[in-house]
């Protein structure tokens, strides 16, 4: 009987324990595929932002012929279009051609021999028809892609319609880019290199059809995640990624199994997930307090940062900073310039302060130090020193060189107030002065001065 019972009693303890093992199996699988599709839509979100930012670049282009023609009274001459396409052109390795349509029909084309031809009707083609009829009512722009052209390849197609101050319909100032330069550009094919698979989607905003603009595999994408992109005008596009060889491999779901049977294993297998629960957890932490294009701290962690502060009431400093002329580099070089001389900028105010003092970038060009610690107006004086002399030095992004400067203005914690509203408006007033200032002094200098 005692035998009998041994057994009975071992035989629930293995059903029990084996339940509870294969429970903990399945919820660490779940969570490993969680995991790696989150991970991947981080990855496809960055992959579609870089793309629509490089599509409304892009854009710009009609947008320039755009505000150019409405400013001539819509005319513009033959010589006055070839130098601006000229300009425009060469600044885009994938740009094909650029054309002008008064009334739909196309009268000037850059450059000449781009196989576009002049007099060619932009509502005749059945596709390009469409969308001109579409885009000339809506008075939006479009786009069109993937479009064949005349060379074979396959391209893509920005549309402007050109409405004067009358809201007289002008006709269409047209880009046309080489799909293969253009996703090159934007470097699509490192999704690959990162062990996936993609598919690159258009929807067809008239039909609502979809198209594949650009795939990395014939076979179906499992069980991908999907970032969408706001492209020209309103159009939609899709950027669908999976893992080549899955979410879970085959060996991953045998191994949590073949575990799950020994009870030995039990504690470890526990831990594992714990460990690895905790992990991802404090990594996803870590991110949230980082700027993702400078890796300084971010406003979130400058909050929680001066709150603590505040409540230990602990002396401090807050210097104010900001990039001059900042706008006039994203709106001369592009964003991508700009995000560029940003992360160098960073690089070099970090390295001007103290290990434990912290940089955070606030906003776009704005920036924040807080120096820990009592110190007099001379230190303070001499850190801004410190960091305008570093920041100053010449940058070189590509074939661009950038003179930087900054405006700085710092308050303290007892000193200009006890409150951190009070320190916070005082370094930002003593920040605007210095910007005042270096606008009065740049403005007093003579031409050779400068």
């Amino acid at each position: 009987m005692t035998k009998n019972k041994s057994v009975i009693l071992g035989l629930i303890t293995f059903i029990v324990t084996l339940a509870i093992t294969i429970t903990l199996a399945v919820v660490y699988l779940t969570v490993t595929s969680n995991s790696r599709k989150e991970k991947a839509s981080f990855i496809a979100q960055s992959v579609a932002e870089r793309i629509e930012a490089e599509i409304d670049i892009r854009e710009f282009i009609t947008r320039v012929f755009e505000i150019t023609i409405s400013g001539k009274k819509a005319i513009i001459t033959d010589e006055e279009f070839d130098k601006l396409a000229s300009e425009l052109f060469d600044d885009y390795l994938d740009v094909i051609d650029i054309s002008l349509a008064p009334n739909g029909i196309v009268a000037e084309v850059y450059p000449k021999d781009s196989g576009l031809e002049k007099g060619m009707d932009f509502f005749m083609d059945e596709l390009g028809g469409l969308y001109a009829d579409y885009s000339k009512l809506s008075q939006v722009p479009v786009i069109i892609s993937p479009t064949s052209l005349v060379d074979g390849t396959y391209g893509c197609i920005i549309r402007r319609p050109i409405i004067l101050d009358n809201d007289t319909f002008w006709g269409f100032a047209s880009i046309t880019l080489n799909l293969n330069a253009f996703l090159g550009d934007v470097d699509i094919a490192a999704l690959s290199e990162e062990g996936y698979d993609y598919k690159l989607i258009s929807n067809n905003i008239l039909t609502n059809e979809n198209s594949i603009i650009d795939k990395s595999a014939e076979n179906e994408l499992i069980a991908p995640v999907q970032a969408m992109l706001s492209t020209v005008g309103g159009g939609i596009w899709y950027l669908d990624i999976a893992p080549k060889n899955g979410w879970l491999q085959l060996y991953e779901i045998l191994a949590a199994f073949a575990i799950a049977l020994i009870i030995s294993v039990l504690a470890a297998m526990f831990m594992y997930a714990y460990m690895s629960m905790q992990a991802n957890a404090k990594e996803l932490e870590v991110l949230s307090y980082r700027d993702a294009l400078t890796n300084l701290y971010n406003p979130r962690s400058y909050q929680e940062h001066m709150e603590e502060l505040t409540k230990k009431k602990l002396p401090y400093g807050l210097v104010f900073m900001d990039l001059n002329d900042f706008k006039k580099v994203n709106d001369t070089y592009g964003h991508e310039t700009g995000d560029a001389l940003l992360n160098i900028t960073a690089k070099r105010l970090k390295n001007s302060i103290r290990e434990k003092d912290r940089a955070f970038r606030i906003g776009g060009d704005e920036f924040v130090v807080v120096l820990h610690g009592a110190h007099d107006k001379k230190f303070y004086e001499g850190v801004m020193d410190r960091m305008r002399q570093s920041v100053a030095r010449e940058v070189t992004i590509g074939d661009i060189k950038l003179n930087v400067s900054i405006s700085a203005g710092f308050a303290r914690c007892p000193e200009d107030g006890t409150k951190l509203e009070d320190v916070v408006k005082k370094a930002d007033e003593a920040m605007y002065n210095n910007k005042r200032e270096m606008k009065a002094l740049r403005g007093s200098l003579s031409p050779q001065d400068k």
